[in-house]
């Protein structure tokens, strides 16, 4: 098969685009280095280089995203390439390969602000978090984009919503790094600097699902084998940990011995995010998710391999 990732320089995007040429696929990676996603002429004409030969699907893995800190510090941006970035691909989509699937990595943080296990179909019933924001009104925008080039055009999109990603492969930049990689970063540098602390941003309480990216990545490849999805799916473990016990869990992995302390000037964000699993458990039955603190073990070794 041959496969769009766009892109594919990115945290999800490299290792799907890894993972897929080694299932034997053939990949197309997109970033913005050989193309601005931002600017639909440059989009259109490599769709249309793309077209003889045929595209099986588009994996949507380009973003302007980062840290909580970042999406708020750099909110405009956030929404506004993003938005721009669906909107092209949408238009391009339908002006040269209408029949190619688009999948779409949907997030937790598009769902509404409140203490509850997150089922699909309350995803919509009030507003998300302040310190998601604008990427979190952005993946409700780009569902709306995908419902309505469905409507029209009979665009087919695969909606996936995912938990905090973590493992290797990510950024090394604090500003754009995934939260639970960016702590075994600052462990790792706590470590390194003999630190007889180590600081947690908030009050460790609010609690957060995981998913290992290889996980990630056989689950959208997996996602092409059924029928059209357009409303979101919940790729669920039903499995949260607080961030302090996920702080304990990296502790474990690196070695480090300091004591955890907590720095409250730092917002908490949405106090737990747990996905719902019965449309999951439905639609990729038995699938059998990767050990968490083995994943843990396995991001912790690459980081101290890259830093």
């Amino acid at each position: 098969m041959r496969y769009i990732v766009l892109g594919h320089t990115g945290f999800v995007g490299k290792n799907l685009t890894k993972y897929l040429s080694a299932e034997g696929h053939e990949v197309i990676g997109l970033s913005r280095s050989q193309c601005d996603l931002r600017d639909y002429a440059q989009l259109n004409k490599k769709l249309l280089e793309f077209r003889p030969r045929g595209i099986d699907a588009i994996f949507n893995c380009a973003a302007n995203v980062g840290s909580v800190h970042y999406v708020t510090a750099y909110a405009g941006d956030v929404i506004s390439d993003n938005t721009y970035i669906a909107l092209n691909l949408y238009k391009a989509v339908l002006e040269n390969c209408p029949t190619t699937p688009i999948v779409n990595l949907l997030s937790n943080c598009c769902y509404v602000d409140g203490p509850q296990i997150q089922e699909e179909e309350k995803w919509l019933d009030g507003t998300v978090h302040p310190s998601v924001f604008s990427f979190g009104n952005f993946k409700r925008v780009l569902y709306y984009i995908s419902r309505c080039y469905e409507m029209q055009y009979n665009i087919n999109s695969i909606n996936l919503m995912f938990s905090g990603i973590y493992g290797p492969g990510d950024s090394t930049d604090p500003n754009k790094v995934h939260a639970l990689n960016g702590m075994i970063i600052r462990m790792l540098e706590s470590i390194e600097n003999n630190d007889a602390e180590f600081e947690i941003w908030g009050t460790g309480k609010p609690v957060r699902e995981w998913i290992y990216i290889d996980d990630v990545c056989k689950i959208l490849l997996q996602s092409l084998k059924l029928e059209k999805v357009i409303e979101p799916v919940n790729v669920a473990q039903g499995q949260g940990f607080a961030i302090a016990e996920t702080a304990q869990n990296i502790a474990k992995a690196t070695g480090y011995q300091g004591k955890l302390i907590f720095n409250t000037d730092f917002q908490d964000g949405a106090p737990i995010k747990i996905l719902g699993m019965g449309k999951f458990e439905d639609l990729f039955k038995d699938y059998i998710f990767y050990d968490h603190q083995e994943g843990v073990s396995q991001t912790v070794q690459y980081y101290r391999e890259v830093l």
